[in-house]
């Protein structure tokens, strides 16, 4: 959108009263600031240019060009304008009092410059093994706003590198609406406590929104004449929307992945099974411990929403003592409309009860990963889990 109003030639006037708190003149000036960010984000995209520590000054030098001072609160809470560094780390610290009195630290400024290098060494790590887009652009936005390297400007600056992530990858570049700008930050606060899946959920959605958009643009300029052109506008809007469940075919391999995986699980819980049944009634007792297959209608509050229909196996490891106890595993496609992700959730029930999480037991299945990264992921969460769970359970006895 910035890179079209420029091309078409952005005036202060066509900006709107009200559209803004800032003068109209200047919001056009910004607007051409980044646009300017956006070239170097093609250039990136084009392999012109690498990602790196400088390349992130040059964008932020490039987004506050017109901004030449920031908001500054002493230790008495008075508050005063400073020069503003442009593409320079930050040489005082910028952590925020919250409103309940509690500062929210960043790095210090003495660490910015070798957290920065470690950042770009950890994506080019995460580039090589093909992290899936939409994580690594959370993981990037999160851990840029983590270290906040500039006095301000970071938020802007760590969408501009996310959406480097996106564009490389044919995806639309971030954009968040102030509409959904409070789920924006309620999504940081969770990755700020290590989850970064409502992050990643509302880059996806974003993303399907922006298809939507550009679907819809392109139905407008272009003229539909002919009753077989209506009739496939009618579909493509449809199907765009999620009301038709037309499935890529690289989304199969994710149902193909989970298969294999349930296989492992199921292998593993049995032997587990197997070793209670063996270990245990050396001290007396009569227990006995199995491993059923199934499928599940409810599973506990994980913070997005399960897709059933579209994939749905569960394991559950039942423990028979005195009553009868499940350390469940529950497979089941990522909702509201399957698009290729499958989740993975261990809980434990205690005599019938509703299941509860158990502690980190959410695990997901992409269709970009190969089958022996998931494997191997798979297998080392497994084993936490299954060791939480039991933990969890042996406490309850």
């Amino acid at each position: 959108m910035t890179r079209t109003l420029i091309e078409k030639g952005i005036d202060a006037a066509w900006i709107p009263y009200g559209a803004s708190n800032r003068d109209s003149t200047l919001v056009a000036r910004i607007i051409q600031d980044h646009y300017d960010a956006l070239e170097g984000i093609f250039d990136f995209v084009g392999g012109t240019r690498q990602f790196s520590t400088g390349y992130v000054k040059e964008l932020h030098a490039a987004l506050l060009r017109n901004q030449e001072t920031y908001a500054v609160v002493d230790q008495l809470n008075r508050a005063f304008e400073k020069r503003l560094e442009k593409g320079q780390y930050k040489s005082e610290p910028n952590s925020p009092t919250r409103p309940d009195g509690r500062v929210h630290e960043y790095c210090p400024p003495e660490h910015v410059a070798s957290e920065m290098d470690r950042l770009v060494a950890m994506h080019s790590e995460h580039d090589a093994r093909g992290v899936p887009v939409e994580v690594e652009a959370a993981w990037l936005h999160h851990r840029f706003a983590q270290i906040h390297p500039f006095a301000d400007g970071n938020g802007r600056v760590t969408r501009a590198i996310a959406s480097l992530v996106l564009v490389r990858a044919d995806w639309f570049p971030l954009v968040v609406k102030r509409d959904d700008w409070s789920r924006y930050v309620d999504a940081l606060e969770k990755a700020e406590e290590g989850d970064l899946r409502p992050l990643a959920t509302m880059f996806v959605e974003g993303q399907r929104k922006a298809l939507i958009m550009a679907s819809e643009a392109a139905y407008d300029i272009r003229p539909i004449s002919s009753t077989d052109d209506a009739i496939k506008a009618v579909r493509d809007r449809l199907m765009q929307r999620g009301k038709l469940r037309s499935k890529a075919k690289a989304w199969h391999k994710t149902n193909d992945t989970a298969d294999q995986l349930v296989a492992l699980g199921k292998q593993r819980l049995e032997a587990v099974a197997s070793q209670l049944s063996a270990e245990i009634p050396r001290h007396g007792g009569q227990f006995s411990f199995s491993v059923a297959e199934g499928t599940v209608k409810a599973i506990p509050e994980v913070g997005y929403i399960p897709d059933f229909k579209d994939y749905n196996k569960a394991l559950w490891p039942q423990l028979f003592t005195e009553r009868v106890d499940t350390l469940g595993l529950s497979f089941h496609a990522l909702g509201p409309v399957y698009r290729g992700f499958i989740g993975v959730v261990a809980c434990l029930s205690i005599g019938g009860a509703a299941p509860k999480l158990i502690e980190d037991g959410t695990y997901q299945i992409n269709y970009e990963e190969n089958l022996t990264s998931a494997q191997a992921r798979f297998s080392t969460w497994l084993e936490r889990v299954i060791v939480e769970g039991l933990n969890q359970w042996r406490r309850t006895l």
